[in-house]
């Protein structure tokens, strides 16, 4: 309440007046030109009244001087005529002479007495003075007006009153109703508020109560719904707590005895009313009426018990926080910060801790569940949203799939190029460490837009966790031990609020999060499946292929502490391990399948002067074997060296051997198999070569290449002539293709690759038997080997592969 302006009444002297602040100055200077104004219309009041009884005085000395005239003329005539009836009647019409002289009075003055009341509380509402008094005015102005209208010569200035005394009074009802919804409101200040409005609505207690609790019911709301961040809804609940302790504290015995003091004597007789100017009591109340002048009004005071007062209390209670909640959670419904949310959650529950000791009579527990409720709900709220955002990592992942362009959606700079060498760290290495992260794992532009999407992402759930935990760590005991004496209520408290929440809010966090992986693996799993089922390039899959599991690899390295790693499904990553398998082998499988079948047709094996041993055996593969290691290796090289882990080379080197099996099982055909007759005498004894005899076989074998050397175009000839003749279907008249003598040193050769495979393509902890390793073991028996020269072979091609793992670092 503003304060009021001081009194120039009291002042000694001018100069004390100059002692207050200027607007208290101008506000004395502002009543005291008020109070001259009014004291100006008193006197004229006055001496327009002294008027009239000067003329009434006149009047009566002329009507005395012609009644005693009259009388003399009377009592002659009386004496005349003594007659009793005469007088009787003479002295009846006299009674009534008077009686309407006082009547006209009696009007003048309450006339005046009314007219005086809109003025008073007029000025009353503009100082700010006590709503109680004006009340009283209120009451006196509708007593009055009731008497006035009910004479037969009412005014009609009654009617200009009675409106304007209306507008007063809803102007009163709505300065009571402010004084109700001051937050700030003491006791007293209430205890008159609602006096006032009992005397201007001629309420009861309960009645008084009732709109009490109803106008800050609207106050509540009218705080709660304001736009001024976060204060209207604590304003409204400290306005719920306010309400309940000023409630406990003034009903009913309070508003009892106020209510009765207001009838303990006429409302003439109160003293405020009696000093009040416009009214001027002290020379009309002798002129009004008795009925008005012993006025008492009637308010029924003793009808509001102890116990309708807890019922009214607990039920407004129930009503106004169910409104709060609705409230709460329209206002924190437009909150997406957690942290912010967890901010409003602590600091209400503290203000309600604070306060609750006021809260006698009312459900505490229901009041703390209701906004433990509230809270937890938007919090699990937020928990879903940004769960279920992960969808946003699938959306780009499909966008990036529909705008993919072979060769530049997949680039990625090598890991020593110009740029890298050349880099400087003068303002320090993070440069350089980001550089050879996005070169040594791949991170393409693509890769990165998923990541950064990601990380995002993942802020916003690392904050959710770090917000439950600080839910976690929170002491309440400091809140809890001024209002809870009780150590088993503490614990329950703290437990809740603690424990309970945090938990529900971290097993909401975990269920969300199981849900929106699910979702994206089977995303994932939608795409390889589609990879898989692909007819496009099989290098285009194989690229795709690769980004997602870089992608899946980012997301893994990352994974949210709520979500461990033994929940991954990764039943699809060796599916996408064998689609890049696939692109890898595509294009090395095709051409040592041409140099392989072309490798048989030759006429002489170029390796056969290099095989050493007793008997000679070969300790190098062939050139083509050489050339698929080295085409696998560069293959996967450029598909990124970060995606061949230990069981995506396993993957690899498995299909290279289903591959490799049918490749390596087609032996060399001699001559007489290729033409479809028999050999040339003589020929055969090359079938019986003797392997313990190395000079005579490498003899054998260098008059072969010299007569080879020598025929080379006759052979190219011959070659041409049986091409023709194969295709026309006739027999060739001359022989095509190695003779058997080479045609077992190929098988030979053709062995020791098989081993050389083996050991290249040996994959851990395999057991089972594949094709690769049955073609060796029909090979070895078909080579008439013995079994030591069988395992000699094996362990020159496993020493060979030792020395050579190193040029093929990814496949080892």
């Amino acid at each position: 309440m503003a304060a009021e302006a001081p009194d120039p009444k009291t002042f000694q002297s001018w100069e004390d007046a100059f002692q207050y602040p200027i607007a208290a100055v101008r506000g004395m200077e502002k009543q005291l030109r008020n109070d001259i104004d009014s004291n100006r219309e008193k006197l004229r009041t006055l001496v327009g009244a002294s008027y009239r009884d000067l003329l009434s005085t006149a009047e009566s000395i002329l009507e005395m001087d012609s009644k005693m005239q009259n009388v003399e003329t009377y009592l002659g005539q009386m004496g005349a005529r003594s007659n009793s009836r005469l007088l009787k009647r003479k002295a009846m019409n006299l009674r009534a002479w008077k009686s309407e002289t006082e009547s006209r009075g009696t009007l003048a003055v309450s006339l005046a007495v009314l007219r005086g009341c809109p003025e008073a509380i007029s000025r009353i509402l503009k100082g700010g003075g006590s709503v109680l008094l004006a009340a009283k005015i209120l009451v006196l102005s509708r007593l009055l007006h009731k008497k006035l209208s009910q004479g037969t010569d009412s005014s009609p200035y009654l009617e200009v009153l009675r409106t304007r005394l209306a507008s007063l009074r809803r102007r009163l009802l709505a300065r009571i109703d402010r004084r109700l919804q001051n937050l700030e409101a003491s006791e007293s200040v209430l205890v008159e508020a609602m006096c006032a409005f009992s005397l201007a609505t001629s309420s009861s207690a309960t009645d008084v109560l009732r709109h009490f609790l109803h106008a800050r019911q609207l106050t509540m709301s009218e705080l709660g719904t304001r736009r001024d961040g976060d204060r209207g809804i604590f304003k409204s609940l400290r306005m719920f707590i306010k309400s309940l302790k000023d409630c406990q504290v003034i009903a009913p015995i309070q508003l009892a005895r106020a209510l009765e003091g207001l009838k303990s004597a006429p409302l003439l007789q109160t003293p405020d009313l009696r000093s009040l100017l416009e009214l001027n009591l002290d020379i009309h109340q002798r002129w009004l009426r008795e009925d008005i002048n012993s006025f008492i009004p009637y308010i029924r005071h003793d009808d509001l018990q102890k116990t309708e007062a807890t019922r009214l209390l607990k039920h407004w209670a129930r009503q106004a926080f169910s409104s709060f909640l609705k409230q709460l959670r329209d206002k924190i419904g437009d909150v997406k910060d957690t942290a912010v949310i967890m901010g409003l959650r602590q600091e209400m529950l503290e203000l309600w801790f604070s306060n609750q000791r006021h809260s006698m009579g009312v459900d505490t527990s229901e009041i703390l569940e209701g906004v433990r409720d509230a809270f937890n709900d938007r919090l699990q709220s937020l928990i879903d949203q940004h769960s279920s955002s992960l969808s946003d990592l699938a959306s780009t992942i499909d966008s990036l799939f529909e705008s993919w362009e072979s060769g530049v959606s997949e680039d990625c700079p090598p890991l020593w190029d110009d740029t890298i060498v050349t880099m400087t760290t003068a303002s320090g290495s993070e440069a350089l460490k980001e550089a050879l992260s996005i070169r040594a794992y791949g991170r393409s532009k693509l890769v990165r837009a998923v990541s950064t999407t990601y990380v995002t992402w993942l802020d916003g759930i690392r904050e959710l966790e770090s917000n439950i935990q600080k839910m976690r760590e929170k002491k309440w005991a400091d809140e809890l031990d001024e209002t809870d004496d009780d150590e088993d209520v503490l614990e329950n408290k703290h437990v809740l609020l603690s424990e309970d929440d945090p938990r529900l809010l971290q097993e909401s966090l975990d269920n969300a999060l199981k849900d929106s992986f699910q979702r994206f693996y089977d995303t994932i799993q939608v795409y390889t499946e589609k990879l898989q089922s692909d007819h496009h390039s099989s290098v285009e899959a194989g690229h795709k292929s690769c980004f997602l599991l870089r992608v899946w690899r980012e997301i893994v390295n990352q994974l949210p502490s709520s979500y461990p790693n033994s929940q991954n499904k990764t039943n699809f990553i060796a599916i996408l391990q064998a689609r890049i398998s696939a692109a890898v082998l595509q294009q090395p499988l095709f051409r040592c399948k041409k140099r392989a079948i072309k490798s048989l047709r030759r006429t002489q094996l170029q390796t056969r002067v290099l095989w050493e041993g007793d008997p000679q055996l070969p300790f190098l593969p062939s050139p083509y074997i050489f050339r698929l290691l080295h085409d696998i290796m560069g293959s996967m090289a450029a598909f990124g060296a970060d995606i061949w882990t230990p069981q995506a080379t396993s993957i690899l080197k498995r299909r290279l051997r289903e591959a490799l099996a049918p490749i390596m099982s087609k032996l060399p055909e001699t001559r007489s198999q290729v033409n479809g007759y028999s050999p040339r005498p003589g020929s055969s004894s090359s079938n019986s070569r003797d392997l313990n005899n190395p000079e005579e076989n490498e003899k054998q074998s260098l008059s072969k290449e010299g007569n080879e050397t020598s025929n080379r175009n006759g052979q190219q000839e011959d070659l041409q002539e049986a091409q023709s003749n194969k295709t026309n279907g006739d027999a060739p008249d001359e022989q095509d293709g190695p003779s058997e003598e080479v045609a077992w040193d190929m098988k030979i050769q053709r062995l020791f690759d098989v081993f050389y495979l083996q050991s290249a393509t040996k994959i851990n902890n395999a057991d089972s038997v594949d094709d690769l390793d049955r073609t060796q073991s029909a090979m070895s028996t078909s080579s008439d080997l013995t079994d030591r020269d069988v395992n000699r072979m094996k362990k020159n091609a496993e020493a060979y592969w030792k020395r050579t793992e190193l040029l093929f670092a990814l496949l080892a």
